[in-house]
């Protein structure tokens, strides 16, 4: 069974865990690819932002304010199933999730 990488995905999984983060969520109707689902997260020393579209498609952004580097810039298409999974533990160890 194929998971839904959602704004309900990340606040059941991840959202509680992210402690010291500020967390806002914004949508559109009319994104690149479909409607736009996104959570922005905000700490001293990192932040970023989980872009879902309605077609499936899937971004991750992150970046460490301490250091001044971009350490992801991904975007997914909805049939890269096992790169959404990579790219989500790669975002959870970045962000020190419990």
């Amino acid at each position: 069974m194929q998971m839904i990488y959602d704004l309900t995905w990340f606040k059941t999984y991840i959202a509680s865990k992210m402690i010291g983060y500020e967390l806002g969520y914004r949508c559109w109707n009319d994104g690149d690819f479909g409607s736009l689902n996104q959570v922005q997260f905000n700490s001293e020393k990192m932040g970023g932002a989980m872009d879902c579209w309605g077609q499936g498609w899937t971004g991750i952004h992150l970046i460490d304010y301490s250091a001044d580097v971009e350490l992801l810039n991904i975007l997914l298409a909805p049939t890269q199933e096992s790169a959404k999974i990579e790219s989500f533990s790669k975002l959870l160890k970045f962000l020190i999730v419990e």
